[in-house]
């Protein structure tokens, strides 16, 4: 019971700093004004506050209190068939995500991929994938025609799996078919990700499948390494 009720106080106290309530750099309210909001014993507040600290979310200053920070790294789960929503993964940390769209053409997919489709042009999706407004993730997906050729219609500032769901019905996503590797940034990278040209990118190359296995994406992802961590 008593681990039920701390993970429900660090879990409160984490939606209020996604939320807003408690901003990035503000210090969180004292241990004995926990206590007595949660109505719980110093141990489980104790407890759900070390959580928050290994989440990166908050960190403790001796002499000074508690103060909400940025989580170092974005924390994500490699296995086998695993697809993972962007906007899902921030939210799980702790951060607000936003996107910018680049462009929304048609265009070849990547020889890369060595996809077997009929139609060999599909709906190019460029976006920055931000955190709290800072650039994180590069987004290149090659979406397939004509099954997603009123894609485009919609508004792409949000979670695309999300799109995918209400609007074209797609409830499972899943890769048979990925491979990470590390790159350094170019000029034109380098800019859009607001770091230095060599910088080190992961390299994330997927193909996305749906529940029958039809080919939803083909993916080139290049991820800022400093603030992205897989799991495997």
């Amino acid at each position: 019971m008593a681990e039920i009720l701390y993970q429900k106080i660090r879990n409160d106290i984490k939606n209020k700093i996604i939320t807003g309530d408690y901003p990035q750099d503000s210090k969180l309210p004292n241990e004995i004004e926990l206590q007595n909001y949660y109505q719980v014993s110093r141990v489980t507040l104790r407890n759900a506050i070390n959580g928050l600290v290994k989440e990166g979310l908050v960190e403790r200053i001796q002499g000074k209190g508690t103060f909400v920070r940025q989580p170092h790294k974005l924390n994500r789960l490699i296995c086998k068939s695993s697809v993972e929503s962007f906007t899902d993964i921030a939210l799980e940390n702790g951060l607000t995500p936003s996107f910018r769209v680049l462009k929304v053409e048609h265009s070849s997919y990547p020889e890369i991929f060595g996809v077997k489709v009929n139609n060999k042009i599909a709906l190019y999706i460029q976006r920055i994938c931000k955190v709290n407004n800072e650039p994180i993730m590069l987004e290149n997906n090659y979406y397939t025609l004509p099954r997603f050729q009123n894609l485009e219609k919609y508004d792409l500032k949000q979670s695309m799996y999300t799109l995918l769901d209400k609007q074209f019905n797609i409830k499972k996503l899943h890769s048979d078919d990925t491979t990470l590797s590390m790159i350094s940034c170019n000029l034109k990278e380098a800019q859009l990700l607001n770091k230095p040209v060599g910088f080190p990118l992961f390299c994330l190359d997927t193909v996305v499948l749906d529940e029958n296995n039809e080919l939803v994406h083909v993916g080139q992802q290049y991820i800022v390494a400093d603030r992205y961590q897989f799991k495997i």
